[in-house]
């Protein structure tokens, strides 16, 4: 037995350092060959836009605030919330030849704060007959039955209390306070986050292949304090186009008082790092005039409306949300092709189920107002 642990402990250990060995590549591939292609840009214009060589540092704020309505087996869970994510890396251009450019990322801090207010619990529309309004008293009271009556009984008082307090939100938001029961537990289930902590990623180093007409098709983790799941990066490096700055503005030469949309997909890492799944839309911009940010001269640009859909399916959840209203002010560098600074809001609408059959009455509907900044900095020219 002491042989067998042994010999798990050194395949556990080998197993560990190997999952973070560069020279394990993760493919793309076959998703984005399901993808449609995207329109190849000139090798000319890549390698003046990405030389090798050239590095910036880039830092992004999401704040997230409305009211949270959270369902589980018939037990409505209500409350005020707060997201702020923080999100900060540097990239590098390693390589960039025959169309295939190869980026180093390192994320310097990936992080999440939560705070809730005015947490309330009431039915949800179930009738009073419903088993599942009893599942979900139960679940409420189960850790607490050496304090309160059995679920049992207080389905028939609150029956009773509900001729007078619709929905029960009063007599289930003071049973909770008196047992000790927090609000934020029917939230707190990874399968069902409206914004991912990006937490895993802090501290990790990723290089990303982009190949012109396909995107990102190839990615592998170099380093890090911990070695993130292979799923986590693919999920990851869907969200994480390094040409963001690109597609922007692809045609620099636009005069001011122009016009473009650009595809959101293409343009939402200024506003959110949403790992995995797909997204549509479309952002327009405008060219006001030429500003000085940063003690250089830049582009203004506006963000004069845009819409976002974003889906995600995965085995434990579907999540579907819709960005709109989105409006803002863009910096764009004039010498460096960088986004310098962006900053702006919108409203999300977002649905969030859980696929896991344990949870299968659970659901999060949110609708909230978001503010985002984008900053980015230049470190290197390249050669």
């Amino acid at each position: 037995m002491r042989y067998l642990l042994c010999f798990l402990m050194a395949f556990a250990a080998a197993s560990s350092s190997s999952a973070i060995d560069p020279s394990d590549w993760l493919s793309l591939g076959s998703e984005k060959s399901a993808a449609p292609k995207r329109a190849k840009i000139d090798t000319r214009e890549l390698l003046r836009r990405y030389p090798v060589g050239k590095s910036w540092a880039a830092s992004k704020v999401l704040r997230i605030r409305g009211l949270a309505v959270n369902e589980n087996w018939g037990i409505e869970g209500r409350t005020n919330v707060v997201y702020t994510n923080r999100y900060s890396s540097k990239t590098r251009v390693v390589a960039n030849q025959f169309g295939d450019v190869t980026f180093e990322i390192n994320v310097l801090e990936a992080s999440q704060q939560r705070i809730t207010s005015e947490k309330r619990l009431r039915v949800a529309d179930f009738s009073e007959t419903s088993p599942i309004l009893k599942i979900g008293l139960e679940q409420l009271l189960d850790l607490t039955r050496t304090t309160l009556p059995p679920a049992d009984v207080a389905y028939k008082l609150l029956i009773t209390y509900g001729k007078v307090d619709p929905r029960y939100e009063r007599a289930l938001t003071r049973l909770a306070e008196v047992s000790g029961f927090d609000v934020e537990r029917l939230t707190q289930i990874d399968e069902a986050q409206l914004v991912e902590d990006p937490a895993q990623y802090s501290g990790c180093t990723f290089e990303v292949v982009w190949s012109n007409g396909l995107g990102v098709t190839r990615v592998r983790q170099t380093d890090g304090p911990v070695t993130v799941k292979l799923d986590d990066i693919r999920r990851w490096a869907e969200a994480a186009d390094p040409l963001l700055d690109y597609y922007v503005m692809e045609n620099v030469d636009r005069p001011v008082g122009d016009t473009w949309d650009v595809d959101a997909k293409d343009a939402s890492g200024m506003m959110v790092h949403q790992q995995g799944g797909q997204s549509d839309g479309s952002l327009k911009l405008k060219y006001l005039r030429d500003e000085t940010y940063d003690g250089q001269t830049c582009r203004q640009l506006a963000i004069q409306r845009g819409e976002l859909t974003m889906s995600l399916d995965q085995n434990a959840k579907k999540y579907d949300a819709r960005v709109r209203g989105i409006q803002g002010r863009v910096f764009y560098g004039k010498s460096d092709y960088l986004v310098l600074q962006a900053n702006g809001t919108c409203d999300i609408q977002a649905n969030v189920r859980s696929k896991n059959h344990l949870l299968f009455g659970t659901k999060w509907q949110r609708d909230v107002k978001t503010d985002f900044r984008y900053e980015a900095k230049l470190l290197s020219k390249g050669q």
